[in-house]
């Protein structure tokens, strides 16, 4: 599969953790449409930003144009949830990812799971790193509910979202950790803070369908 499809250029990127082991020589690209796991993951968030935008102003999110990759492509290289320190491979994955951030400097940066916001904050050179074990449900809404809070158009804002944990047997628990409310829905919950941002900067962020 290819290691990453969209355009750079593009202010809104997706990160996904690694290559599905069973699948990757099967599947065309990472976050493939054909696996259930984007639809899992993504396109339930998707779905509620761009109702909500085109409700507004009638505008949709150009998804053609997204830059898509994992954080690393071989499962086999991920490191032990619990180690703080990784591989000097890993280090080198970080520091190519490190220079194309900073070269195309996205918007909105979207991290799939704990591993891959990890990823994401080592390669910004973000303060204390963490095993990716430390990064559970709840702390991912934090984190993200302080991204939502802080949001600039004007440099690299991480959004932690939640992976595969969204679909698998504890999904309520999910729902309930992110978003500190039970009962509350993670998908609605994400989609509605995300799709608020893009209309407040509505003329600064170009990711519209023309």
């Amino acid at each position: 599969m290819e290691s990453e499809i969209g355009k750079k250029e593009f202010p809104i990127w997706l990160l996904g953790d690694s290559n599905p082991k069973n699948w990757q020589d099967v599947l065309l690209s990472p976050l493939d449409s054909r696996h259930p796991a984007r639809h899992n993951i993504w396109t339930s968030v998707l779905d509620v930003i761009q109702d909500k935008v085109f409700r507004a102003c009638r505008r949709r999110v150009d998804t053609s144009s997204l830059y898509i990759r994992n954080a690393i492509e071989n499962p086999r290289d991920k490191p032990l949830g619990n180690k703080v320190n990784w591989s000097e491979g890993l280090g080198q994955s970080i520091e190519v990812f490190h220079q194309h951030l900073y070269q195309y400097r996205p918007a909105l940066l979207f991290c799939f799971g704990a591993f891959s916001f990890e990823f994401a904050r080592r390669a910004l050179g973000q303060e204390r790193n963490h095993p990716f074990r430390y990064w559970g449900a709840r702390s991912l809404g934090i984190e993200f509910r302080k991204t939502v809070a802080t949001f600039n158009p004007s440099r690299i804002n991480v959004f932690p979202l939640l992976h595969t944990s969204i679909s698998r047997g504890r999904f309520i628990e999910s729902h309930n950790y992110f978003t500190e409310k039970e009962g509350g829905n993670y998908f609605e919950y994400v989609g509605n803070h995300i799709a608020d941002k893009l209309l407040t900067y509505y003329g600064q962020l170009k990711i519209w369908i023309e």
